[in-house]
């Protein structure tokens, strides 16, 4: 099963930390360690998350990111096993979609004043 990764700028740490993402038939699994986000497939329903949620991962490295994203690596993870996108097209999508959250994140407000609260 193909497993991806992406380097994601850590306003905490001040450098890019890398996630890996494993894609397999009944599950999607996030994780930088020593932290992991699981999302299960479930027939005829949405798919669970387990663990942490992947946003509350990103929370924990000063990261805010926009509330669909988790949605959308939910639906690049969905698309893939459904045979919409290939394996070898999935990097370039989720690569995208991180360069976009990487873009947010250094956009932040970077004033004294908001400097306390970023």
């Amino acid at each position: 099963m193909p497993t991806f990764s992406a380097e994601i700028y850590s306003p905490r740490w001040e450098h890019n930390d890398t996630y890996v993402f494993d894609f397999e038939r009944d599950t999607l699994t996030i994780k930088t360690p020593p932290r992991i986000a699981i999302c299960k497939w479930q027939e005829n329903r949405d798919p669970a998350w387990s663990g942490e949620k992947f946003e509350e991962i990103l929370r924990n490295d000063f990261i805010y990111p926009p509330s669909i994203l988790q949605d959308l690596i939910e639906y690049l993870w969905t698309s893939w096993r459904s045979g919409d996108i290939p394996a070898d097209l999935v990097n370039a999508e989720l690569q995208v979609v991180i360069t976009w959250l990487n873009q947010i994140t250094e956009a932040k407000p970077q004033t004294e004043f908001w400097s306390a609260y970023f």
